[in-house]
This record gives structure tokens, C-alpha cells and sequence, in this order.
């Protein structure tokens, strides 16, 4: 079966504007979530006070590089405690909702930001943490939308597609931020994108539903094309609740999480850490490090879409096997991302610079046809609880890097720096091993249930 099947218009079908709002409320949820790494550079820099004819220079938040370090890192803090509990929500009352609240909330939290930023630093941690908490919700939600709307031979680009929001979200933040900033006062950056997010949150709760059984507007043929792309899949049908003691001994579920942990570590590190890198080594303003901090995730982008069908078009030729699919696209990122950091750590010209940092995060998304849907992969009607828990590892990451880049970057100098993208290389290199040696895309005997099975557990369930 193929999308040909489907007699759906393009530009009609249900499941591809449900992926493109996702892809949006991605978007929207990283320009939050990314904002301030470069506010906070407009918070603490240095301006010209003219007092009785002297000048003289003042930060308006006094905050040391510790402090930003927590600043940065206080939303993960909050992100880590609920992912499990978002997938475990997402199965039971629908991903559409679990994503579509997370983000709304998220985006309350950054309207307040500013409000709180005069408060103290210690509000300011307070509300990236809520903010945190919020936003884990939106991301394991997620795979319940694909498991009931996507057809398995679309899911690398349906993945792909999805979370390319991520970048975008992140390019907008860096490149409006800084401009915004320094235009409007750096007050600006969390109200522009915060309501931004709440336009985006009436139009998902007003188009978006569980499933396409119950979504009026879809067509007969698409709805026809789903139902039966997803029938014969093992793992589809619903069961009371989730294998817990299979599910947290599964062997593929911890390869599939340390390919998390190791991509988002360096995601992480380059996200919050580029702003301030641009601006203390390279000697960029605050505008123009906004500008060059986002053109890495504008590659990356480009080549999320790019790497997705190519993805898929292999499976669909056969000429590699999901496992082999998912193992070459990830460890492919996790190499290529390490290669370009180390080149980067040795050259000294800005524009060698800037260009090996590109890539190394543009190959970046080669990761998204690799680890990301892997979930799916291995326990279709479990893959937003399962992604929920990878991502909880993953998280641990976002604890480690900023506050740990914030003890190495004290004076900041080139040297420090270079400590911080060897211990990120590291972390590259575990990936690479342990997801090319033990990762599969086989789906776990705890995850199918046979339809007498599923009758019988249904039945209890009255």
C-alpha cells in the first residue's frame, strides 16, 4: 500500500495539515523555549549610563555566568518531570489534547517572564521550570497523534516533517530575538512569541482530533487509506494499560534512549551555549550573534525534509531494512555532528568557525529519521509513553550541559570553550556505539496483543 491509494487531493488530506500544525505549535513551543538564551544576553550585557556628563556602564540584571548557567538550565528541570507522565496522558485522553494544553500553558508562563525577570533571578528559574514542566507534556504527545494518523510507510517523514518545527522555532528565536531586543526592549521577545502561541493554540483546538474516526471533516478515502495502512500492523490495537515491568526491561527502549540522550546533549549544549559563544569569542553583536546563532538550524531545516523522504523512499524500494534505515541515518548524524565540533574546537577563523558549527548542527537531522521514530517502531500503541521516557533520559542532558558549560566558561575564553565541545564529542561517540551495535526497529513481542486477546481484556474492561 501507498500514498497513491489514497484519492484524497494533496492539498485536502487531513493528516497532512494535522503534521503541519504540529510542525507550527513546534515551532511557536521552541521559540519560548529558546528565547532566552538570547534575551539573556540583552539582560546582563553592559550599557552606557551618561551621568553629569560621565559615562559610565551598568548591567540592569547582575547575574554571574552561574547564575545564567542555572537561569538556562531551570527549564529542563521542570521538562524531565513530566515526560512519562505526558505519554502515559497523551494514550489515555488523546495526544491532540496533552499537546495542544502543554503548549498553551507554556505560553503563559513566557508572558510572565518579563514580569517575574524584575522579581529576581530566582523567579526567573521558577518560571523556566513551569514553563519546563508545561512543555514536557507537548513532546511524548506527540507520537499518540502518529500512531493513530500516520501510515507506518510515511512515519520517518511524518517525524521528520513534525519536528522540523523545532529548528524553525529555533532560527525565528535566534534571528527575532536579538532584533527585537535591541528595536523594542528585550520585554518584546516573550511577548511577541507568547502571542504568537496562543493564536496557533485557537486554531489546533478548533481543526485537530483524536483520530480520523473522529474527526468530521476528513474524506471517505483517506479515512479508508489509514484505517487499512494501520490494520495489519503488529502492536496497533489498543490494550488496558501499558506492560510496565516489559516496557522498563526492554533492552531496544535503553538503546533507543542513550541515542536520545546522546543527540540532545549536543543540541542542547550548542542551543543554549551559541548566543553567548558568538558574543564573548567570536565578537558579535547582540543583533548579529542572533543572526549567525540561527543559520545552523536553518540547514538543518533544509535537510530534516530532505533526510525524511530519502528515509522513507528506502524503505518503500526495499533496499535497506527498517533496522538498517534507523541505524545508518542516526549514528550518520551523531558522526557527522561530531566531526565538524572537533574541526571547529582547532581552527581560529570566524568564518571556518561558523561554517563547521552549521553543519555540525545541519547533519543534525539525520537523527530524526533514526532514533526519533524508533518508538513507533518497536510498540506502535505504547510509542508516546515509550518517547516520554527516552525523552526523560534525554533530558537529564539539558541538566548537565548548561549549568556545566556556565562552571567551564567562567572568563569565557576560546580554551574553555574547546572543553565544552571535546566533552560533547564524547558523548557523541557513545551514541554512535551503542545504537549502531544493539539498536532494532523489530516490534517487541510485549507490545502485540492478538485480537482474541484484545476482546477478552475489552470485555474486563466493562
Amino acid at each position: 500500500m501507498n500514498d497513491n491509494d489514497d484519492q484524497t487531493p494533496f492539498y485536502l488530506k487531513k493528516r497532512y495539515l494535522i503534521v503541519f500544525l504540529v510542525f507550527l505549535g513546534y515551532t511557536n513551543l521552541y521559540t519560548m523555549r529558546v528565547n532566552l538564551s538570547v534575551a539573556i544576553v540583552a539582560l546582563t550585557e553592559n550599557r552606557t549610563i551618561t551621568v553629569n556628563g560621565t559615562k559610565t556602564y551598568e548591567q540592569q540584571f547582575s547575574w554571574t555566568s552561574k547564575e545564567k548557567g542555572f537561569a538556562l538550565g531551570a527549564f529542563f528541570y521542570g521538562y524531565i518531570l513530566t515526560q512519562i507522565p505526558g505519554g502515559i496522558l497523551a494514550a489515555k485522553i488523546g495526544g491532540h489534547l496533552v499537546f495542544g494544553f502543554g503548549i498553551f500553558a507554556t505560553a503563559i508562563m513566557g508572558l510572565l517572564t518579563p514580569i517575574l525577570c524584575y522579581q529576581g533571578i530566582t523567579y526567573l528559574i521558577a518560571a523556566r521550570v513551569l514553563q519546563g514542566i508545561f512543555s514536557g507534556l507537548s513532546f511524548p504527545s506527540v507520537n499518540a497523534i502518529y500512531a493513530k494518523w500516520s501510515p507506518p510507510l510515511e512515519r520517518s517523514r511524518t517525524a521528520s516533517y513534525g519536528i522540523s518545527g523545532i529548528y524553525v522555532g529555533t532560527v525565528i528565536a535566534n534571528l527575532l530575538s536579538g532584533w527585537l531586543g535591541d528595536t523594542f526592549g528585550w520585554e518584546s521577545i516573550f511577548y511577541v512569541f507568547g502571542f504568537a502561541t496562543i493564536i496557533w493554540n485557537v486554531v489546533w483546538f478548533a481543526v485537530v482530533r483524536e483520530s480520523p474516526e473522529k474527526d468530521p471533516w476528513i474524506t471517505t478515502s483517506e479515512k479508508r487509506f489509514i484505517k487499512e495502512s494501520l490494520k495489519n500492523q503488529k502492536g496497533q490495537r489498543n490494550i488496558i494499560k501499558p506492560p510496565w515491568k516489559a516496557i522498563f526491561t526492554s533492552g531496544p527502549l535503553y538503546v533507543i534512549a542513550v541515542a536520545h540522550f546522546s543527540y540532545t546533549y549536543g543540541y542542547y549544549t550548542l542551543l543554549t551555549q551559541l548566543p553567548m559563544y558568538m558574543r564573548d569569542i567570536l565578537g558579535l553583536d547582540l543583533t548579529k550573534s542572533g543572526i549567525v546563532s540561527g543559520v545552523p538550524y536553518i540547514l538543518q531545516t533544509v535537510l530534516i525534509f530532505i533526510s525524511g523522504y530519502f528515509a522513507d523512499w528506502l524503505l518503500m524500494k526495499k533496499y535497506f531494512t527498517l533496522t538498517q534505515v534507523r541505524k545508518y541515518f542516526n549514528n550518520s548524524a551523531l558522526f557527522f555532528q561530531m566531526v565538524f565540533l572537533l574541526i571547529s574546537a582547532f581552527v581560529t577563523n570566524t568564518t571556518t568557525i561558523i561554517v563547521c558549527i552549521s553543519f555540525s548542527v545541519g547533519l543534525g537531522s539525520l537523527a530524526m529519521s533514526g532514533y526519533l521514530p524508533n518508538t513507533i517502531d518497536i510498540a506502535p500503541q505504547f510509542g508516546s509513553i515509550l518517547l516520554g521516557i527516552t525523552n526523560t533520559f534525554a533530558t537529564v542532558s539539558g541538566l548537565i550541559s548548561p549549568p556545566l558549560s556556565g562552571y567551564i566558561a567562567v572568563t569565557p575564553t576560546a580554551a574553555e570553550y574547546q572543553i565544552i565541545f571535546f566533552i560533547t564529542c564524547g558523548v557523541y561517540i557513545l551514541g554512535i556505539i551503542v545504537y549502531g551495535i544493539f539498536a532494532t526497529a523489530e516490534v517487541q513481542p510485549w507490545a502485540v496483543v492478538d485480537a482474541e486477546d484484545n476482546e477478552n481484556m475489552n470485555e474486563l474492561k466493562k
